[in-house]
């Protein structure tokens, strides 16, 4: 796989069981788009090497940092959101050598689905000697919203991955139009393999909206919940608890490890991303090395791996309007 200068169409996509009876847009091509990336090592630097773009999803040139052994890659959507049958592609290859970081700029907001659904989908092949983190970021489902989410990676030998899922309860602060859990229904999946076998396989069907019981079921409570995988065992001395944060760490029998968190939104993004720059410090530099990202001065106050201001506020508002902010 590589970043191959070919039109992303709606043939590229799966379609669950779930979804079968939808198709994605056929006409609007504004709607269908991503990226194919190639990630690559140059002078001790990772880099773009071959790059695809194609509306409505962007990137920056990956940001590189002083004293920062990992690049940093937004992926922008140019719209509102995933509206009613988009299709969002992202192909990424992380060539030997690189560390990366790939993440929205901000929010993912899911529309309401009309007679289709949206979907958003990552295929990531990660060489030996490299370090991938992806942070699809938190989704915000909105009222009668119909959401796929797939993610297929494939690992050499050698090569290390971190994937973390973020979900929010929909836009909860908006008075009597407030949408906790009113979705029609999700899918994720997210499925690793180590060369041909199989390490990791989640997958999980929301159907909503939910009652209070079934909220509290699912989220024990809270507005948001997380998930982590990363490939490799988590060093003992990170810490990945958060004080009023509900959390549970798995090892899985192929040394992987799976953390799950639920509690307030501000708190779980914080957890999330603070567990993922921390391990892919310690799996690059040991232990006791810095976080990646999360010590520099080279990003502005409003990006969500800065410690300048408190991240709950601009969370919060994220969630409870249609405006498009970046979270801290």
């Amino acid at each position: 796989m590589g970043a191959r200068p070919t039109r992303i169409d709606r043939q590229e996509f799966v379609t669950p069981p779930e979804f079968s009876e939808f198709q994605l847009a056929r006409a609007q091509a504004a709607r269908i788009g991503g990226v194919r990336l190639e990630m690559i090592e140059r002078a001790g630097t990772t880099r773009f090497g071959s790059a695809y773009h194609q509306v409505p999803i962007l990137t920056m040139p990956a940001f590189s940092f002083d004293r920062e052994p990992a690049a940093l890659v937004y992926l922008i959507n140019l719209t509102a959101g995933l509206m009613n049958g988009d299709g969002h592609l992202v192909e990424i290859v992380a060539r030997s050598g690189t560390n990366t970081v790939v993440t929205g700029q901000s929010a993912t907001r899911i529309h309401p689905a009309v007679d289709s659904f949206c979907t958003q989908q990552w295929s990531l092949e990660v060489e030996p000697g490299a370090c991938l983190v992806a942070l699809p970021g938190p989704a915000i489902p909105y009222r009668g919203s119909r959401y796929y989410q797939r993610g297929r990676a494939r690992l050499h030998d050698g090569a290390r991955l971190i994937w973390g899922d973020i979900w929010l309860a929909g836009r909860y602060q908006r008075g009597a139009a407030s949408e906790r859990f009113v979705f029609e229904r999700i899918v994720q999946e997210l499925e690793v393999r180590r060369g041909d076998r199989l390490i990791y396989r989640d997958r999980f069907r929301w159907d909503g909206a939910w009652t209070d019981e079934e909220a509290d079921w699912y989220f024990g409570g809270h507005l948001a919940a997380a998930s982590l995988f990363a490939s490799e065992p988590i060093p003992p001395d990170i810490d990945l608890s958060t004080p009023g944060v509900r959390s549970a760490t798995l090892p899985l029998s192929s040394g992987a490890v799976c953390v799950r968190w639920c509690g307030p939104p501000a708190l779980v993004i914080e957890s999330l991303v603070r567990a993922s720059m921390q391990i892919a410090g310690a799996w690059h530099s040991g232990s006791t090395a810095r976080p990646w990202l999360l010590d520099s001065t080279e990003l502005t106050p409003n990006h969500w791996f800065s410690k300048a201001r408190s991240v709950s506020a601009e969370v919060e508002q994220s969630a409870s309007s249609t405006v498009d902010i970046a979270i801290e």
